[in-house]
């Protein structure tokens, strides 16, 4: 059974461009000049595992109209993209990173229950796997409990680049301080403090459920809550950046509360108004930098102090592993957990930036050429080398189902991890 992957629209760019060029299947969405739409594949994929790859705040313009889409346009292209295959596919699978409708996850009187309401019609769409990133609120997943949705974190990647690019000193937790901006964030920032063994605080927020101003209930009144931020590097964490009012208000007020550094890190930045206001913040040094993935759509803008980090070798990571039906996925979903000072002092290595050389019994052996010869007749034997980078030791973990084998490698014998 191959790996089918059909991008709808313009999205993902980045992991198209690492995706096998034989696997891609060049879907043709197109619109009439009334907004009419259709999809059209150069073929059924009979009897292929498809995984159909969307993201659906994706902004760019339609070639045949000019027409940005929204994120239900892109979800009724999902659907028809489904009615040109079919059931030809052996296994359909949708790799979806922003999960629509992810904030209409609760129902308040009178409203429609849209994130749940979504997942149940994937599951009709004949979907087999369902694979998301930073979900918004993951228990909806009780909607299709009896089917398969897994959710993706990125705060590996995130945390490894923000602490090397800003040189956070990690070996002070105390000086550290993960804030949430709201109640729903807490857990997020209680996973980051955990990380680096600090402390974590969220600010606690009421407000006016009886008015709705630009989608959302007014703020009337807001209280921190947690350890004092004053003279230490506080992150503040969130799951995204919408318009960035939340984040910027929250900033001033650890700023007033004597904050030395401030950083920003989000799986998602939507910037809904733009990035003036960030740069602003970032230029007045309120703000001293924010990270995001791009794992969702970024239009052209200036992001002066804006992190843009590339994860989309782990989303590959997570495709292949659902197309190979391996067990257990926790590692590909950024689940396992790993202290940043290990995040940081490890390097994965690969063939396409280490030249290293195992010298055994007098003979010269080339680590990366090994793994890719074994790999290469062996499929079912998982090597991963890393170099950590205070000690300069290579660590080998060669696993084979549910056996680990890990050695450490000096530069002068091989010895066995205890």
């Amino acid at each position: 059974m191959k790996e089918k992957l059909i991008f709808v629209n313009n999205c993902l760019k980045e992991l198209r461009a690492i995706m096998p060029e034989d696997a891609i299947v060049d879907a043709d969405f197109i619109r009439f000049q009334d907004g009419a739409a259709k999809v059209k594949l150069p073929t059924e994929c009979r009897d292929q595992d498809v995984f159909i790859i969307c993201d659906v705040n994706d902004k760019t313009p339609n070639p045949y109209t000019g027409h940005v889409l929204s994120p239900d346009d892109h979800v009724r292209d999902i659907e028809r993209t489904i009615g040109a295959l079919k059931n030809n596919p052996a296994r359909k699978n949708l790799i979806i990173p922003f999960q629509p409708y992810g904030r209409q996850h609760r129902r308040e009187f009178g409203e429609s229950t849209e994130a749940a309401d979504y997942l149940r019609d994937c599951h009709y769409l004949g979907f087999r796997n369902i694979l998301t990133v930073d979900s918004h609120d993951p228990d909806v997943s009780a909607a299709i409990s009896k089917h398969n949705f897994d959710n993706m974190f990125v705060t590996n990647e995130m945390l490894k680049e923000m602490v090397i690019n800003e040189k956070i000193d990690y070996t002070h937790p105390e000086n550290i301080l993960v804030v949430a901006p709201d109640e729903g964030a807490q857990k997020r920032a209680r996973h980051f403090a955990d990380r680096f063994g600090c402390n974590h605080a969220f600010f606690s927020k009421r407000r006016d459920v009886t008015k709705i101003v630009d989608g959302k209930n007014p703020l009337v009144s807001k209280q921190f809550v947690g350890f004092s931020p004053e003279n230490k590097t506080v992150i503040i964490v969130d799951d995204m950046i919408s318009s960035g009012g939340t984040i910027i208000e929250t900033a001033k007020e650890l700023k007033k509360m004597g904050a030395a550094r401030i950083y920003v890190c989000a799986t998602f930045g939507l910037f809904t108004k733009g990035t003036e206001e960030f740069i602003k913040v970032y230029q007045s040094n309120l703000i001293n930098g924010t990270y995001i993935s791009n794992l969702t759509y970024l239009k052209e803008m200036p992001m002066d102090g804006i992190h843009v980090i590339d994860c989309t070798k782990q989303l590959k990571a997570c495709i292949d592993a659902i197309h190979e039906g391996k067990e257990n996925i926790l590692e590909e979903l950024g689940m396992s957990f790993i202290p940043v000072s290990k995040l940081v002092e490890d390097n994965t290595l690969d063939s396409e930036k280490s030249n290293l050389t195992l010298i055994f019994n007098n003979h010269k052996i080339d680590l990366m050429d090994l793994k890719e010869k074994i790999q290469e007749n062996l499929p079912s034997v998982l090597i991963k080398i890393t170099r950590n980078n205070k000690t300069n030791k290579i660590n080998i973990n060669i696993t084979l189902g549910q056996h680990n084998l890990g050695l450490n490698y000096s530069g002068k014998k091989l010895v066995r991890k205890r």
